[in-house]
């Protein structure tokens, strides 16, 4: 009976290694904080789906709007990602993640992109 429940076990555990191995779709949320005065949101937005392998973009409003500071408008930001442009070049895994993660912070109108890597996971 032990040796059949390690068995499973130990296969849920390779399967969903396998998954994360060889995946090459992944999402991330965080807290973005913009400056709205600096520049609207929706060139803020643009500039963010335009950093390689973003495929799409979702936010929601941490604060209702007409409470927000404008020089410090704070949303929760979800990040769809497709591995493709890195998989060409030799390799896409969870770390790109980061280099995404920090591309998002260079954007003109960005002061931070908080992320936990507990809020990137596969699709």
């Amino acid at each position: 009976m032990k040796l059949n429940y390690l068995r499973k076990l130990v296969k849920e555990e390779l399967k969903k290694s396998l998954k994360e191995d060889y995946q090459d779709k992944y999402k991330m949320v965080g807290l973005l904080v913009t400056n709205i005065k600096q520049r609207p949101q929706k060139e803020i937005y643009s500039d963010i789906r335009s950093i390689t392998g973003i495929s799409v973009i979702s936010s929601k409003e941490k604060i209702a709007p007409g409470d927000q500071n404008k020089q410090q408008y704070q949303t929760v930001l979800t990040v769809k990602v497709d591995g493709y442009p890195w998989i060409k070049k030799g390799g896409f895994n969870r770390n790109k993640m980061e280099e995404i993660a920090k591309a998002i912070t260079d954007v003109e109108g960005v002061l931070s992109f908080k992320l936990n890597p507990d809020n990137i996971s596969p699709i």
